[in-house]
């Protein structure tokens, strides 16, 4: 980086020494203070940020950057004063130290002498390039610890912004490990299953669908008593799935898992790149297909990470935000909050339908209207609970009961503490429960799925082909029980793999795996990278 910010200021040198003599201070002033202002931000925002993300900021942020309110409304008031006081100071101290150790001016050379600018520039050039070797400088550079805090503290934040703002999104050759058909041939009959299925779980083959996407709704999160009391006691009375894992890490990944059963990227959001979201297969595409209504309901802003463009997009009918609330109902940073979203009366129209809620509350900065547990965190899942369990009680005395699937699933996991990472294992545990009339009594799915099989899973207890889901698999078909089970969950540049025999790490900046617990071997490894490989080259093509 050091190299990069010297490229003007050797160049000014040359036109001073050669053609005509400049003042460099007044000249390079401007550049510096744009290079300190720059690196300030980065490097105070990768700071504030990595409390809350637990990952190094890169290019992917922008996205959220392009809506700075919803981006901070998840970080702590003080930590955007102390991080604007800071800013402030380092370009202040980084400036005016640049500026004053530019001279005015320097002295004419001979011609001859000065050559030595051709060097220097080769010099520069190798800096830039990040020595001689045949890879260019990359992330990977940095990485020397096993542990990703360690590596992440060693990993300029700046370079990491600038290295990743002129790094393409070339799907197809993200991961070159293999051929891309030969990783493809290898995956694709871990994913293929029939539309047959070993246990029915519904009573009605057109139920109508209520989906509660709950926001962060990790298993060690809300799998209690104190926390889920109404969850706790919906699984005692529907089907609950024990074994599945979420996909990703954040909600704009989360839902099209769910929503396209699709699998994770961990260097991407498919959300955002609208040439992507039209070719996806989805959920409410095939539901409509058969008559049904197709809605989604949010109480934030929809148009955060083009959540609603992904919707309309994929074929929902309706797509609503934060925008159909009155502005006295916006009570938090993010939007209205869960008890004035999660309303019978928000569902679409005539049956059959298929709505989609996705929940607000339980988001840093963790505030709802509600006390009842002492830690912040788990008092906002509580409060999310509250509100699942008073629109169900509604419904229950309703004429759509009988007739009616709720799924309660999560977009993602979530961080016990801000001390936890994304990349822990412990994150990407999920739950999933399906109740109402239209279930067909307790069941329990003990199968180890992503939270991106739901889609085949569903349309098969409908009696619907799942054959546009390449990556969703029905985990309840007579394929999938013969057939080798895992669960892949992406965290920022990195996935774990799941199995019964242990766990798998993959780092996109080292691309190295690494076994971290269970059996290990180096057939595991490559088994990751292949699968990893397979899922990029079939994102690459999508719609061909």
């Amino acid at each position: 980086m050091a190299c990069y910010i010297l490229v003007m200021p050797l160049i000014v040198l040359v036109v001073s020494s050669f053609f005509v003599k400049i003042n460099l201070r007044a000249v390079l002033r401007p550049w510096w203070w744009l290079s300190a202002v720059l690196m300030a931000v980065v490097f105070v925002a990768d700071t504030v940020l990595y409390l809350f993300w637990g990952a190094k900021i890169d290019a992917n942020d922008l996205i959220y950057a392009a809506k700075p309110k919803d981006m901070l409304a998840s970080v702590k008031w003080w930590s955007i004063v102390a991080g604007i006081v800071v800013i402030a100071a380092t370009v202040w101290i980084y400036g005016r130290c640049l500026c004053r150790i530019t001279p005015t001016s320097v002295p004419r050379h001979n011609r001859w002498l000065s050559l030595i600018y051709i060097p220097l520039a080769g010099l520069l050039f190798l800096g830039v390039r990040g020595g001689v070797s045949e890879s260019t400088a990359n992330p990977s550079y940095a990485y020397f610890s096993k542990h990703q805090f360690c590596n992440h503290a060693a990993l300029n934040p700046f370079f990491n912004m600038v290295h990743s703002l002129f790094k393409t999104e070339d799907l197809l050759h993200e991961f070159d490990f293999l051929s891309g058909d030969e990783a493809v041939s290898k995956v694709a009959p871990l994913f293929a299953t029939g539309d047959d299925v070993t246990d029915t779980l519904l009573r009605c083959r057109r139920p109508d669908i209520l989906m509660i996407v709950w926001e962060g709704g990790g298993k060690a999160m809300v799998m209690n008593d104190s926390v889920g009391e109404n969850l706790m006691r919906y699984c005692d009375e529907g089907v609950v799935f024990t074994n599945l894992y979420s996909n990703n890490f954040r909600t704009d990944r989360g839902l099209v898992s769910l929503l396209s059963g699709w699998q994770g990227l961990p260097t991407t959001s498919l959300m955002k790149m609208n040439d992507k979201c039209r070719k996806l297969p989805s959920l409410a595409r095939e539901l409509a297909n058969v008559g049904y209504n197709t809605s989604f309901v949010y109480g934030g802003d929809i148009d955060f990470t083009n959540m609603r463009g992904y919707m309309l997009e994929t074929g929902f009918e309706k797509a609503v935000g934060s925008e159909a609330f009155p502005e006295s109902r916006r009570l938090s940073g993010w939007g209205a909050p869960d008890a004035y979203t999660l309303l019978p009366s928000l569902m679409g129209g005539e049956s059959p339908s298929f709505d989609v809620f996705l929940t607000l509350s339980s988001h840093e900065p963790w505030t709802v209207p509600m006390r009842r547990l002492r830690d912040d965190r788990k008092n906002s899942f509580a409060y999310t609970d509250s509100c699942i369990g008073v629109m169900i009680d509604s419904l229950r005395h309703s004429p759509r009961w009988d007739s009616l699937l709720i799924i309660i699933v999560p977009d993602h996991g979530v961080a016990l503490s801000s001390s936890q990472s994304t990349s822990d294992p412990a994150v990407a545990p999920i739950p999933m429960v399906w109740i109402g009339g239209a279930v067909n009594g307790h069941h329990e799915v003990d199968v180890m799925m992503n939270q991106s099989d739901l889609a085949a899973t569903l349309l098969a207890q409908m009696g619907l082909s799942h054959k546009s889901f390449p990556l969703s698999r029905n985990v309840l078909s007579a394929e999938y029980a013969d057939n080798y089970h895992f669960a892949l969950h992406c965290f920022k540049n990195g996935c774990n793999l799941f199995d019964n025999e242990g766990i798998t790490r993959f780092d996109c900046a080292s691309r190295s795996a690494t076994d971290i617990s269970g059996t290990s071997g180096e057939d595991r490894s490559q088994f990751v990278k292949t699968l990893l490989q397979a899922i990029y080259h079939i994102t690459g093509h999508l719609g061909e």
